[in-house]
């Protein structure tokens, strides 16, 4: 009797572990990709671009107007700091910063875009100009 009750206790021990290693069964989540791009080969500033890789594989890239430092307006720089310290920096760096900014803007536009779809932001990633965000829908079992 002694070596059934150890041998059963043995498996439900066994099974329970076994049980609590199984992956989680995805119950309709769907991810999808938003990927900002920064393509600097071509020239200085580069070719921006978002582009949105949705679940069954259609892709859509928007490409973003080419931001130089010497088309932003002194004022539109200027209007955009909030404490502004006399001669801190120089007129051209502030409009480059600010054009860098828009990029920036439009980036965090399409994040909102997608957080107010119901997307769930779950790793992001950068390499070099380049900067990668997963996003997943729907329910994951087991969460």
């Amino acid at each position: 009797m002694y070596k059934i009750t150890c041998l059963l206790g043995l498996l439900l021990t066994s099974s329970l572990a076994f049980a609590q290693n199984q992956p989680a069964v995805p119950a309709t989540a769907r991810y999808l990709m938003l990927v900002r791009g920064i393509d600097t080969y071509e020239s200085v500033n580069g070719h921006i671009s978002l582009t949105v890789i949705q679940p069954d594989g259609t892709i859509r890239t928007e490409e973003l107007q080419k931001f130089e430092a010497n088309t932003v307006g002194k004022k539109a720089a200027n209007a955009s700091i909030s404490r502004f310290a006399p001669d801190s920096t120089s007129s051209y760096t502030r409009r480059q910063r600010y054009a860098q900014n828009t990029v920036y803007q439009a980036e965090v536009k399409k994040l909102n875009e997608l957080s107010a779809q119901g997307w769930q932001l779950v790793s992001t990633t950068q390499e070099g100009p380049t900067v990668r965000y997963l996003f997943r829908q729907g329910l994951v079992a087991g969460q």
